[in-house]
């Protein structure tokens, strides 16, 4: 989900909110629900931590940047998934920019007994990241 700067305070998490109810009555098999953001964008997450999201972790992935437009690892890997961009992106790999971003893992649970359930092997709920600090220079 994006949206627009120019739109009303607190867009993004009434947004969030209307979708998270939607799942849970329209879907009431989901347990949770699992978001990612991107380092790319500036913020950590910022709004999923607003929507009390629980920070799970964070990994560094590939993105791509070709002709002023922005692509995710996956549109250069997923063949058969990636559309029209993805083929752009492939059939112009070596003008792309390889950059490479944190991308913070959310979760929110919609069933909070699900949250019990959360694979603590694998994932355990942490402090939120904040923003580093811009050191100027």
């Amino acid at each position: 989900m994006w949206l627009h700067d120019c739109m009303p305070r607190n867009s993004e998490s009434r947004a969030i909110s209307y979708s998270l109810k939607a799942i849970k009555q329209l879907h009431p098999s989901v347990q949770w629900v699992q978001s990612f953001a991107d380092e790319r964008c500036g913020r950590a997450g910022v709004v999923y931590q607003a929507s009390n999201f629980e920070f799970i972790g964070s990994h560094y992935r590939k993105f791509y940047e070709l002709d002023g437009e922005w692509y995710h690892e996956i549109a250069m890997n997923a063949v058969n998934r990636s559309g029209e961009r993805g083929r752009h992106l492939r059939a112009n790999r070596e003008r792309a920019t390889v950059h490479k971003f944190k991308q913070f893992r959310y979760v929110r649970f919609i069933n909070k007994r699900a949250r019990k359930r959360l694979n603590t092997k694998l994932f355990h709920v942490q402090p939120y990241p904040k923003p580093e600090p811009v050191v100027v220079v």
